[in-house]
């Protein structure tokens, strides 16, 4: 299979994970693992069996795996921080796993902006659902899944990570 074939077909599987995870994320308010599974390994095939064009198989996988860990680290932090507030529902597992995974896209410095700009999406979205609101009662959570899909597609499809990673 060539490296653009393969890379499709691993969007492809980024951006079905993500409208499913969007989707139950605002159904039920869970994220599947499966979502979140889904989208690191197509991250991982990607990374090693079609890195960005002239990249390095071995630089692709260390940035997918750095990625991942430095979101899945700020991501754990920022829900033992909300469960330690004691106010609910904080941060969630799901989200956690969620953010992790597209990390594995995008890389370390491409994961914390999907983070924060996942955040300030699913912060928008919360405000105007509270404001509109009839019976006038907030929200009581951010189904953040949605935001997280609406960001990190055009994260990857700009070629963030690699424009950074060739500095």
């Amino acid at each position: 299979m060539s490296g653009v074939v393969l890379w499709v077909a691993c969007l492809g599987v980024l951006a079905a994970a993500l409208g499913v995870a969007a989707a139950t994320d605002l159904g039920c308010r869970i994220v599947p693992n499966g979502c979140a599974a889904a989208i690191a390994a197509s991250g991982l095939v990607r990374a090693l069996l079609a890195p960005a064009p002239g990249g390095d198989r071995l630089a692709s996988l260390i940035a997918a795996l750095a990625g991942g860990s430095l979101v899945l680290a700020v991501m754990l932090a920022a829900a033992l921080l909300s469960a330690r507030g004691g106010r609910a529902p904080g941060v969630g597992g799901g989200d956690v796993k969620l953010l992790s995974s597209v990390g594995v896209w995008v890389g370390p410095l491409g994961g914390l902006l999907v983070v924060a700009l996942s955040c300030l999406v699913g912060l928008l979205g919360w405000l105007i659902a509270s404001v509109r609101s009839s019976r006038g009662e907030g929200q009581t959570g951010i189904p953040l899944a949605p935001a997280v899909a609406m960001v990190a597609l055009p994260v990857v499809l700009s070629g963030f990570s690699e424009a950074v990673a060739t500095l």
